[in-house]
């Protein structure tokens, strides 16, 4: 696996057949928001916001937008997360000092504020990639739903970033090599490195599934035929029991009036 920041992505062929899809192996900035639901929060409320929120304008850099509900019983103050991609860092703090100093933001959060209220100053930043063509099992449902467990990961004593790289790999070529017969619906994977330097965790990994049912038929696919990438991937890294949502696409630059 080779990574790029910044720079046209540049992909082994030896690991995965070339893809459309230019995030691929690229390095993108994601932030993510804690949320919580107001007195007004339902449904139909959050889909009415974030509707007005997609009909405003935004910056290019900002390369997508993903909500999630939790569906782990945990006990948290919050009930909901809100993800932002950026093509840089340096991009994200300036689409925010833009967003603070605009009036229809302003207005949007003041109007919603009884709906959903976000964290955005104490954000979270994470480099991402995903590894692998996201879009090898199929596209995501035309909704936009789908389902992620997010596991927060560190490595193992004396294990390196290219030991993971190299486990990844043969994450990659088990994917490759499974029978879509044993399949249903979309699913992709991702890898969150921490821009906080104290941060507990080296990396979270996350699996994006097409709704909870093929995400449980995966991983227990992975359990019995994981086999020696399934060995080596617990070999290097040791993750925390998952954090499973329900996602939804907030917006998607390539159809802004998504819905």
């Amino acid at each position: 696996m080779s990574c790029s920041n910044g720079e046209e992505p540049s992909i082994d062929p030896s690991i995965a057949d070339p893809v459309a899809w230019d995030a691929t192996n690229y390095v993108l900035y994601n932030e993510f928001m804690q949320c919580t639901a107001g007195e007004d929060y339902s449904q139909a409320a959050l889909d009415e916001a974030i509707a007005a929120w997609r009909g405003l304008e935004k910056t290019e850099s900002m390369l997508g937008a993903w909500g999630y509900a939790t569906v782990t019983d945990d006990n948290t103050s919050f009930n909901n997360w809100w993800e932002l991609s950026w093509s840089s860092k340096e991009e994200a703090d300036a689409g925010w000092q833009e967003w603070l100093g605009s009036e229809e933001g302003s207005a949007w959060g003041e109007k919603y504020s009884s709906v959903l209220q976000c964290d955005g100053e104490n954000r979270e930043g994470y480099d991402f990639i995903f590894p692998y063509n996201p879009y090898a099992f199929g596209d995501t449902p035309d909704d936009g739903s789908f389902s992620a467990s997010f596991s927060a990961c560190t490595l193992n004593e004396g294990k390196s970033q290219e030991d993971l790289s190299n486990v990844l790999i043969q994450y990659n070529s088990w994917l490759d090599n499974i029978d879509q017969s044993q399949t249903s619906g979309f699913y992709a994977y991702g890898i969150y490195f921490p821009d906080d330097a104290t941060a507990e965790e080296d990396f979270w990994f996350a699996n994006f599934h097409e709704n909870l049912e093929t995400m449980s038929e995966g991983n227990s696919l992975w359990e019995e035929t994981g086999g020696d990438a399934k060995i080596q991937m617990e070999a290097v890294s040791t993750c925390s029991a998952p954090e499973i949502s329900n996602g939804q696409v907030f917006f998607d630059p390539s159809d802004p009036d998504f819905s």
